[in-house]
């Protein structure tokens, strides 16, 4: 478990991080979302050991991270929003380098190279210099680096910023792949994927976690209503008069063969509705509109 324990974090006067307390499972996979300058990269960077709290604690696996940071350290692998690497080895030697420093034993690097390689992707490109890799290839070989050392807990910091869509979608993949296995902190501005990759989302503005929770129950606790389009066999008025006696049901619009409602309760819909729905659609606002609600503005 990862425990961040009224954690503070100070620059000077500006307070970079606020009283932050979160808790986090074993196994699951967090986003932290926030508009820019809100606190997110602060937080990872506390978590990765990369910066110190100046108040508060943060404990992994029952340690404290300022006490016992080497033996954290071993647990985690970041990938920061720009990750730098050495242009002049070839992907494998740079995975083996890396591999050597976090105390991979020697008889098993090679196999931990090919197998990172072959995750990402890149398999064919051990012997090629990093120099001559384009940027979504440096991605995915910063992602082997990340996980040379097999790592309990993996960072990412906006791993698909910059990236054109197939190499975006490559990335997203990688990460279903290792929720399998891991603990994952996301930090990312897309809020689709955070909603699509994530069990819990941080919401962070000014340094202060404004809402930390499953998706659906962050929607349900700021979104009060749900909105669904149905399509129907056809709109007989047994139907109309049947939602419009439900104080929980409203319709929105009466189309042809189609009607929108807003709802609290899916059931009693689907229960006035029964065998004559022919298609059905979910137009209930997304985890942007519940990030727009707390923080009152899009990010960047």
């Amino acid at each position: 478990m990862i425990e961040f324990l009224d954690v503070s974090k100070l620059f000077g006067d500006h307070k970079a991080l606020d009283n932050a307390t979160i808790r986090i499972e074993d196994g699951t996979t967090i986003g932290i979302v926030g508009p820019n300058g809100a606190g997110k990269t602060t937080l990872i960077r506390l978590l990765c050991g990369i910066l110190n709290p100046t108040s508060g604690k943060i404990i992994i696996d029952g340690l404290d991270l300022q006490k016992h940071p080497t033996e954290i350290k071993k647990k985690i692998g970041y990938l920061p929003e720009e990750p730098n690497l050495y242009e002049r080895p070839k992907a494998g030697e740079l995975l083996e380098y890396f591999g050597l420093l976090y105390g991979v034993p020697r008889n098993k690097i090679n196999q931990r190279v090919d197998e990172l390689l072959n995750l990402v992707g890149l398999s064919d490109r051990k012997d090629w210099r990093v120099s001559s890799f384009s940027k979504g290839m440096r991605q995915r070989l910063a992602i082997s680096r990340a996980l040379i050392h097999d790592p309990k807990i993996i960072v990412f910091d906006e791993p698909t910023m910059g990236l054109d869509p197939l190499t975006s979608r490559k990335i997203r993949e990688f990460i279903t792949t290792l929720k399998k296995e891991k603990t994952i902190i996301l930090c990312t501005h897309y809020m689709y994927e955070a909603e699509q990759l994530c069990d819990k989302i941080a919401i962070i503005d000014k340094g202060k976690i404004k809402a930390y929770d499953t998706v659906e129950n962050l929607k349900s606790s700021y979104i009060k209503e749900k909105t669904f389009k149905i399509g129907l066999k056809g709109i007989k008025k047994e139907i109309l008069d049947n939602i419009s006696s439900d104080e929980n049901l409203r319709i929105e619009e009466n189309g042809d063969n189609y009607l929108i409602i807003k709802t609290k309760s899916y059931e009693n819909l689907k229960n006035i509705l029964k065998e004559e729905i022919t298609y059905f659609e979910d137009l209930t606002p997304s985890l942007e509109e519940v990030f727009i609600k707390l923080v009152g503005k899009k990010d960047d």
